[in-house]
């Protein structure tokens, strides 16, 4: 593994424990326990990006810290609740990931005045899930409660072709916004892009970002694009007469497969979401053709966000939880 000498002067310490906070500069780090993970590390809300940009937030700090060789993420709040943000990565198999969850738990449970309610991991999908629950003792140890939506992993190599009937919707949208808008042009973003990434991230929040409070990105969104090098995020962008009008960002993790992070687009503009999903499906084709898998988080339940993700035909759809210290 990776020295760890990058983020010592960023710690905080938590009761006996000293943490460190995270930072840009710990990417490494968590790519190389990431790929050391025996379980599917593909949970859409761990992936390093996500992690940095909650970090951002006033309501909580990300820290992190190496528990029996595992590099476990914590959640810290502004009410002083100490809680898992998602699994440990590193190599374990169920029994000893379940016991490194079981000695941060019980150390959260008892920062957080011994109450079960405050002491969890924020969340688990379905994948991890089986593979925890090959510890036998698993029953005893923890309680789990479903959380609402389903997170949507597509098949890149068949969201970039788009054929068959399965996909004629998406097709036919995307060839109309082709067809009546022939000067468009999709390309990576670049450095000189900022502020008009920023103009179009405030008319998204004033038109079609109204339907979608609950979606993360509106914190972070700034961040994100400012460090898209940093975080290793691929940003294209949809331009139309010189103006950018939409964009999509994501990245390739370190399990092989990828993450979508960021879309926004001009509303008024059918066909224009689809092209932009597609769009980056084929870069990250182009990139990495054995990249199979496209995560693009969850649908938060019924509705027009779950209707969306469903037209790409996803192949793989997890439900998640939250996992809390059993009570004794």
């Amino acid at each position: 593994m990776r020295s760890l000498s990058g983020s010592l002067l960023n710690t905080v310490r938590i009761g006996q424990w000293e943490f460190h906070r995270i930072g840009l500069m710990d990417l490494p780090l968590y790519t190389d326990y990431i790929k050391a993970t025996a379980y599917p590390a593909n949970l859409w809300s761990a992936s390093f990006a996500y992690l940095w940009a909650a970090s951002r937030s006033r309501l909580r700090q990300i820290l992190w810290r190496i528990v029996d060789g595992l590099l476990v993420t914590f959640g810290y709040s502004y009410k002083k609740t100490l809680y898992l943000f998602c699994l440990p990565f590193g190599a374990a198999g169920p029994r000893e990931l379940a016991e490194v969850v079981l000695k941060c738990l019980h150390y959260c449970y008892e920062q957080n005045d011994w109450d079960y309610r405050r002491t969890l991991v924020r969340m688990i999908n379905g994948s991890q899930l089986e593979f925890l629950q090959r510890y036998s003792g698993f029953d005893q140890a923890f309680r789990l409660a479903t959380l609402q939506g389903i997170e949507r992993h597509l098949a890149v190599a068949k969201v970039a072709a788009l054929a068959g009937k399965e996909f004629a919707t998406v097709r036919n949208k995307v060839n109309k916004f082709r067809r009546e808008n022939p000067g468009v042009v999709v390309r990576r973003a670049q450095q000189d892009d900022y502020d008009a990434l920023v103009e179009l991230g405030r008319d998204w929040d004033s038109t079609a970002g109204r339907k979608y409070r609950r979606i993360f990105d509106r914190t972070y969104y700034r961040e994100m694009i400012s460090h898209s090098e940093e975080l290793d995020q691929i940003i294209l962008v949809v331009e139309k007469s010189g103006q950018i009008i939409g964009m999509v960002s994501g990245g390739i993790l370190p399990t092989g497969q990828a993450w979508g992070g960021l879309l926004k687009y001009a509303g008024g503009m059918p066909g224009l979401s689809e092209t932009l999903a597609v769009a980056f499906a084929r870069e990250l084709n182009r990139i990495n053709p054995g990249v199979a898998l496209l995560n693009i988080g969850s649908d938060l339940g019924p509705g027009g966000l779950r209707e969306y993700k469903l037209k790409f035909r996803p192949v793989l759809n997890l439900k998640r939880y939250q996992m809390y210290l059993k009570k004794r």
